[in-house]
């Protein structure tokens, strides 16, 4: 039952009162208030869950319009809200207490396709598999590649500047983004790109809060130049979001879109993007190559990427024995040969070329290399051709699928999930990582893009057990420790989320304080997103720190042990959104493909949007 508008709390009268609003306004879209639709979006493939007021799903980029327009009067400063795409974020970056602005079941639509010129235009909620079955015909594709790829959208890889396989050749989102077409605050529509010095003060003659943005941006860059180029290193995996060190290149162009690419939403809401595409290599091969021991691995790499691979990618032993047991290892089983000593670690290396010869080329200098300096290295096998590496590739996505199925309470978990040093460095920083991982005696699985100095790390911990939920506050306490020692970042691909909490340390309070001014000129008064990365000065709020938001394990510790024994697919999902894949030659999940609901794949009762004659009112949980 839906209660009268008098029993509600006032801060659901002020939600209520803002979409009720909003629909008066000529919001086209749908606003959905269903209790059921709002806990399905409270969580996301991090260890947090955050109920929010309701959900929007916009028709198109005028009802983004409407939405920040209204945003902006004064009656609604203290209505916040949040962009979601894919849901996959490892750091909780789409979750809010307040509205879930939901772009991807709507705003999916491909604009413009220009295969000579090789750039395609698309709505923020494409999905990227979407997106590269569209042009695959043409010989192109968009980078990077990603595990989560026939699920994450295009605005999502863009507010969290994703990176992903075979980024040391193809760089990471922003490296693709030719233009960007936002939403600030207020409603006023932008188009951001690399612009010549000419243009840009040509702009900044302007009266409009763009204008006004691209004058006090480039102003915090150029005075605090030498403190930047000091704070943050060089690596392949750098800043993400309010990136001040490539705001101005070397030929003095400014670009806007390296603020924007990975803000997660706290700046602007991005709905359209112009990418570049690259060509699809036409021959390509893989060297899946075994150790004794996960650091051998890790140790070989170096020499590996002498070679110029495309990507080197590396799994533990973790990874590969659940592997093993999957229905899919018969798929590359052939590449992984059993052995007398068992394989603890690979390194799996990609080699792309244009023709036959180059590739073999390519293959015989590190074949020659493997055979001539065998050291730890217990073999290798080398698979021809695009569809026996696909085979290999997609095992290795589905590596945060495979650790969800390890046995018990405790279960892989990401909160030190993205790591990024130097790759040199990588070794050592692993090494002191597992010490410290196991000085807590927590099992884990590592795997990630070696070349770049980037692995994913999952300790297992049972999050509905208060004793171990307790670890997460020492053990990132500990890693930013340890990343600061090896001259890398905490943040080197799933961009910042709840993990926020560290950005003043990591900045310093110098360039801090240069993130806060950039946050009040797009976002005064703290409604976009708020508590991720920064928070303007002079505002209310502060930024999330990671053991005072609520979190799934949580919540689940109120659900009886019986019925939790009784329903162990739902209690061990992992929130990383497989069922809700692009896909349509997937059977998993066909009622969400047919309705865009996601409650479906729980299979509760469709929700229902107000009616455009109804008064909006947030349903409270006890309703």
């Amino acid at each position: 039952m839906i209660p009268k508008l008098q029993s509600l709390t006032p801060i659901q009268t002020l939600y209520a009162e803002y979409l009720d609003a909003l629909r008066q306004a000529g919001f086209q879209g749908e606003l959905n208030l269903d209790y059921s639709d709002r806990v399905t979006l409270s969580t996301d493939n991090s260890i947090y869950q955050r109920l929010p007021q309701a959900v929007i799903y916009p028709q198109d980029k005028a009802d983004v319009a409407r939405v920040c327009r209204l945003l902006g009067e004064p009656q609604f400063r203290k209505v916040v809200l949040a962009p979601r795409g894919g849901g996959t974020g490892t750091n909780g970056q789409s979750l809010t207490d307040g509205l879930v602005v939901d772009l991807s079941r709507h705003m999916n639509r491909i604009l413009e396709f220009n295969a000579e010129e090789r750039w395609i235009r698309v709505e923020a909620g494409v999905v990227k598999d979407q997106l590269n079955r569209y042009v695959e015909s043409e010989g192109l594709f968009f980078a990077p590649e990603l595990s989560t790829s026939n699920r994450a959208t295009i605005g999502g890889m863009i507010n969290t500047d994703a990176s992903g396989q075979g980024s040391c050749r193809y760089g990471k989102t922003r490296d693709h983004v030719l233009e960007l077409d936002s939403v600030l605050l207020g409603g006023e529509c932008i188009r951001s790109f690399p612009m010549p010095r000419s243009d840009y003060l040509e702009a900044c003659e302007a009266d409009s809060r763009e204008a006004q943005i691209y004058r006090e941006a480039r102003r915090l860059i150029e005075a605090h130049q030498d403190e930047i180029e000091r704070r943050f290193p060089t690596l392949n995996r750098c800043l993400t979001g309010y990136d001040l060190a490539h705001a101005v290149d070397a030929l003095d162009n400014f670009d806007l879109n390296s603020l924007l690419c990975g803000s997660e939403g706290t700046l602007a809401f991005i709905t359209e993007a112009k990418l570049s595409l690259e060509p699809i290599p036409k021959v390509s091969a893989l060297i899946n190559i075994g150790y004794d021991s996960f650091q051998s691995a890790l140790e070989d790499a170096r020499a590996l990427m002498a070679t110029r691979p495309t990507s080197i990618e590396t799994v533990d032993s973790t990874v590969l024995n659940l592997a093993r047991e999957d229905v899919g290892w018969d798929q590359v089983a052939e590449f992984f040969p059993e052995r007398a000593r068992v394989i603890a670690g690979i390194n799996l290396v990609e080699f792309t070329a244009d023709d036959e010869g180059e590739l073999e080329r390519q293959i015989q200098v590190i074949t020659e290399k493997l055979e001539r300096e065998q050291g730890l290295r217990l073999g290798y096998t080398v698979a021809w051709g695009h569809e026996a590496v696909k085979r290999i590739w997609i095992m290795r996505k589905q590596a945060v699928g495979l650790l969800g199925n390890q046995e018990g309470d405790a279960r892989p978990v990401p909160f030190v999930e993205d790591t990024a040093v130097p790759p040199e460095n990588l070794p050592a920083f692993i090494a002191e990582f597992r010490c410290l991982l196991d000085s807590y005696g927590l099992h884990y699985g590592m795997f990630g893009h070696v070349d770049a100095g980037v692995l994913h790390v999952r300790p297992a911990l049972d999050m509905k057990s208060e004793e171990q939920a307790l670890l997460i506050r020492p053990i990132t306490d500990a890693v930013v420790k340890l990343v600061a020692k090896y001259n890398g970042l905490l943040w080197g691909e799933h961009g910042k989320g709840v993990r926020s909490e560290y950005v003043p340390e990591v900045f310093g309070p110098l360039l801090y304080g240069c993130l806060q001014q950039i946050k009040a000129m797009f976002d005064p008064y703290n409604q976009l997103n708020p508590g991720k990365i920064c928070t303007p000065l002079g505002t209310e709020g502060a930024i999330l720190r990671i053991d005072e938001v609520g979190t799934r394990g949580e919540l689940d510790r109120q659900i009886p042990t019986a019925v939790r024994k009784a329903f162990p697919s739902a209690m061990n999902c992992n929130g990383n959104g497989g069922c809700f894949n692009f896909d349509p030659d997937d059977a998993m999940c066909p009622s969400w493909k047919g309705t865009r609901q996601r409650i479906q794949q729980s299979g509760r009762r469709k929700p229902q949007a107000a009616p455009r004659h109804c008064r909006a009112v947030v349903t409270p949980p006890d309703a």
